[in-house]
């Protein structure tokens, strides 16, 4: 089965200055992973088009299925991301009217109360998708470019999330036909010259799991946490790879006289 690829993009001085924590890159990878996406690169880039654009055509040379983009859509002078897009597609901008529309009955606002940062936060590309933000005011676009599907998300973590959950779930797992399942177990061993060759192993049996043991958790009373994901075309194949795997891993540890514990 062939693996679908994703990139992230996250789009912010704010992030490169480091004044601002990073949360959707991180939460975006964890909810595609979970379903079957693989992503390759996450990357940071200033407000800046030149930047935007230089970091996108990268992505698009690599040709991934997903380039997932946050931030950058909001009203004011310093965001940037559709002028990006407009700038590296040759596509005009233009306000989605619809959105428009949606938007200001939402906020109960008149055409007179309009003003010019809504029509901004409208504001979309020639042909690509644009979706209502459930929360917000930015919305979410979806643009194909050759093989590579991109979408735009808002920057503010609630309303990435509501955006991905109301419409790009259905999406992705309508692309991929693919699950995966994560867990945490904690063995009683705390040095990583002990787990690797056993994790090493399991990998090499099961091409369809990652093993991480997470060494900087280990503590002397609990042991060395093991993060376990797990791949498959359903979620009852995941579980059952699982416990494949579970069953490995514990013949493995209790023949070095360790312990096994499933969080």
């Amino acid at each position: 089965m062939k693996t679908n690829i994703a990139e992230i993009l996250a789009i912010g001085d704010e992030l490169c200055y480091g004044r601002v924590y990073d949360k959707n890159s991180f939460w975006l990878a964890n909810q595609v992973t979970h379903l079957g996406v693989l992503v390759k690169r996450i990357t940071c880039v200033r407000d800046d088009i030149d930047e935007i654009c230089s970091v996108l055509k990268e992505m698009l040379d690599r040709n991934p299925n997903f380039i997932f983009i946050t931030g950058g859509l909001g009203p004011t002078e310093d965001d940037k991301t559709i002028e990006a897009l407009s700038k590296l597609t040759c596509r005009p901008i233009m306000v989605d009217k619809n959105i428009l529309k949606i938007m200001s009955e939402r906020r109960k606002l008149s055409s007179a109360q309009v003003m010019p940062h809504h029509y901004k936060m409208s504001s979309t590309l020639a042909g690509a998708k644009c979706l209502p933000n459930p929360i917000g005011w930015a919305s979410l676009i979806t643009l194909k470019i050759k093989n590579t599907t991109i979408f735009t998300l808002p920057g503010p973590p609630k309303e990435a999330q509501s955006c991905f959950k109301a419409y790009l779930v259905k999406e992705i797992q309508n692309a991929t036909h693919y699950y995966s399942f994560a867990k945490r177990v904690t063995v009683t061993i705390r040095s990583e010259s002990e787990v690797s060759p056993l994790v090493n192993k399991i990998m090499q049996t099961f091409p369809f799991v990652y093993l991480k043991p997470l060494v900087s958790e280990a503590t002397s009373n609990v042991g060395l946490p093991v993060e376990i994901l797990v791949f498959g075309n359903d979620e009852k194949v995941c579980m059952r790879r699982y416990r494949q795997v579970i069953e490995m891993l514990c013949e493995l540890i209790k023949k070095m006289g360790k312990n096994l514990k499933e969080l």
